[in-house]
C-alpha cells in the first residue's frame, strides 16, 4: 500500500481534485485535442464555413513565470476549418472563473478575445470584444484523476452580440489529451532535411571540382538554374531557423538542418554560382573598374532575387499552383541549351544529385498526412509535381542525345550559320589556328593529301578564319569564341 501511495505521488494526483489548485496540478500546460461542433446552421464567428472541425485547447495562468504551482485561470483554444492549419482558423482566449468543486466545472460569462487567420497568413484581429457564456466540464474516466484520463467538454455561446456583430457563436468542444508524438515527427523531418542537404553538399562539391579542373564546362550550366538553387536553399535555411526559434522546446532539432543549409548556401552554392558567373565575365576580370561594377551588379541581382523569393513564398507557399511553378527548376537549363545551340552535356549528378533532391520538401509537405506545417495532403499535386520533374529530365536527355533544338519546329528557329566550306587543294590556304597544321592535312591521320584528292572540306567562322572541322568542333564544345580573334561564335548545329 505504501508503495502504491508513493507511486501515485510521483505520477500525479490519485484522488479527486478538491479545489482549483489540485485541478491545476493535473491540467496546467497540457494541450488537449478533439472536435468542435456547431450548434447552429450559420457560420461560427461568421467565418468558419463547416459544422465540425479539429479543436485544440490548453489551460494556462496569467502568471508571467509559468510553473506547475500556478492556478489555471485562462482557456486558450484553436478551431480549424476543418482540420488543416492552412485553411481558415480561429484563435481565442478568455478567463475562467466560478469553479465548482462538486462537478469539477467552470461556468460564467467572460470577454472573448479572438483572431482569425487564412492562407495569406495575415491575422485579422476583431476590433471589438464579445461576451461569451461558457461552461467547461472536466470529467475523468473511472477513478483515474490524471491528465491522460481527463475529458474536457466545453460549450461556448454568445451572450452579448452588441460588442462585436461577427461574434455569433454557439459551439461545443469535446477534447482529450493530445498524445500525438510531435517529437518523432520533428526528428523524422530534421533527419530528412539533413540527408537531403548532405546529398546536395556532396554533389555541389563534386561539380565545383569538375568545373575548376575543366572536366565540365561551366558555360554549359545555366546561371539562372544555379542561382535559383542557391535562393531555394537559403529559404530552407531560414525556414528551419524560424521553426527553431518559435518552437524553443525543439530548438536543438531544428537548428541542425538550419546550420547545414546555411553552410550549403553560403559556401558550396555560392562557390558554384560564382564559378558559373565568372566563366561568363572573363573579360571583366582584367579591368578593375569593370570587375567591381560587374560584381556589384551580380550581388544586387542575387539579393534582390532572394528578397522577392522570400516574399512570394511567405504569401503563396500554401498554393499548389505556385509550388508547381517553383518546380520548374530545370527549365532555365533547357532554355540555356536552346539558346547556346551547341552540343549540351547531361551531367547526371548535377540533375539527380543537386536539382532533383530539392523537390522532396514539397512532396513531404503535400504527400505526408502528418507533415509539420499542417498542410492538406494532395495526391493530385504530388503526381503533377513528380511528372513535371520527370518531363524536364526527359527533355534534357533528348537535348543531349538529339540536339538542343531537335524538338523545336524549324519554322520557329532563327537563321542558322553554316560553317562548312569546300577547299581546292590546288589553292594556297592558311594553317588551322588550333592544331597549327595545313588545312589540306587531316589532323586525325598522318597521311598527306594525294594528287587524286581535289576537294577538301573545312570550316570558316563568320570572322573569316579557317579551321579543320574536327578541331573547331572540339573547340566549340569548350568555348563559343573564335580561337583566333576571340569574337563570339554562332551555335554549331549538325
Amino acid at each position: 500500500m505504501l508503495c502504491l501511495i508513493l507511486l501515485q505521488l510521483v505520477v500525479g494526483l490519485g484522488e479527486r481534485p478538491q479545489n482549483v489548485a489540485d485541478l491545476s496540478k493535473i491540467l496546467y500546460g497540457y494541450e488537449y485535442k478533439g472536435l468542435w461542433t456547431s450548434l447552429k446552421k450559420d457560420q461560427q464567428f461568421q467565418y468558419l464555413s463547416v459544422e465540425q472541425g479539429d479543436a485544440y485547447m490548453i489551460f494556462l495562468s496569467n502568471s508571467s513565470q509559468q510553473n506547475s504551482d500556478d492556478l489555471i485561470d485562462r482557456f486558450e483554444f484553436q478551431l480549424l476549418n476543418p482540420k488543416y492549419q492552412e485553411q481558415r482558423q480561429v484563435f481565442g482566449i478568455f478567463k475562467l472563473t466560478n469553479y465548482t468543486e462538486s462537478d469539477i466545472s467552470f461556468e460564467n460569462i467572460s470577454v472573448l478575445n479572438y483572431s482569425t487567420a487564412y492562407k495569406f497568413r495575415r491575422t485579422h484581429y476583431s476590433r471589438e470584444r464579445c461576451e461569451i457564456a461558457y461552461t467547461v466540464n472536466i470529467e475523468f474516466e473511472g477513478e483515474n484523476y490524471d491528465k491522460e484520463h481527463a475529458k474536457i467538454k466545453a460549450h461556448l455561446q454568445t451572450y452579448n452580440k452588441s460588442l462585436d456583430s461577427s461574434c455569433d457563436v454557439d459551439i461545443e468542444l469535446d477534447l482529450t489529451l493530445d498524445t500525438t508524438n510531435y517529437l518523432l515527427r520533428i526528428i523524422m523531418y530534421c533527419a530528412m532535411s539533413v540527408m537531403i542537404c548532405f546529398t546536395q553538399f556532396l554533389f555541389v562539391t563534386k561539380l565545383c571540382k569538375a568545373l575548376i579542373e575543366n572536366v565540365e564546362d561551366s558555360n554549359k550550366i545555366s546561371f539562372f538554374a544555379v542561382g535559383f538553387l542557391t535562393v531555394q536553399d537559403s529559404y530552407i535555411c531560414l525556414q528551419n531557423l524560424y521553426s527553431a526559434l518559435i518552437n524553443y522546446q525543439y530548438f536543438q532539432y531544428f537548428v541542425l538542418p538550419a546550420f547545414f543549409y546555411f553552410l550549403l548556401a553560403t559556401t558550396c552554392d555560392m562557390k558554384l554560382i560564382w564559378i558559373v558567373w565568372r566563366s561568363r565575365h572573363l573579360e571583366d576580370l582584367f579591368d578593375q573598374q569593370r570587375m567591381r561594377r560587374a560584381i556589384t551588379y551580380f550581388f544586387v541581382q542575387f539579393y534582390f532575387s532572394l528578397i522577392i523569393y522570400f516574399v512570394l513564398m511567405y504569401f503563396l507557399s500554401n498554393y499548389n499552383w505556385f509550388i508547381c511553378l517553383t518546380g520548374l527548376i530545370l527549365l532555365p537549363q533547357i532554355i540555356h541549351n536552346i539558346r547556346l545551340g551547341n552540343n549540351p552535356k547531361f551531367i547526371s549528378y548535377f540533375v539527380f544529385g543537386i536539382l532533383v533532391p530539392s523537390m522532396f520538401y514539397q512532396i513531404y509537405n503535400r504527400g505526408c498526412p502528418s507533415n509539420l506545417h499542417g498542410l492538406e495532403p494532395s495526391f493530385a499535386f504530388c503526381m503533377i509535381y513528380l511528372s513535371e520533374y520527370l518531363f524536364q529530365i526527359i527533355v534534357l536527355y533528348i537535348q543531349f542525345k538529339l540536339g538542343p533544338r531537335s524538338f523545336i519546329p524549324k519554322c520557329f528557329l532563327p537563321k542558322q550559320y553554316n560553317y562548312y566550306r569546300t577547299l581546292n587543294i590546288q589553292d594556297d590556304h592558311e594553317e588551322c589556328a588550333i592544331c597549327l597544321t595545313s588545312l589540306m592535312e587531316d589532323p586525325l591521320t598522318a597521311e598527306a593529301p594525294t594528287e587524286k584528292l581535289i576537294l577538301k572540306q573545312a570550316m570558316q567562322t563568320p570572322c573569316n578564319h579557317w579551321f579543320h572541322p574536327s578541331c573547331l568542333r572540339s573547340w566549340i564544345d569548350i568555348k563559343m569564341q573564335c580561337p583566333t580573334c576571340r569574337s563570339a561564335l554562332p551555335p554549331l548545329l549538325e
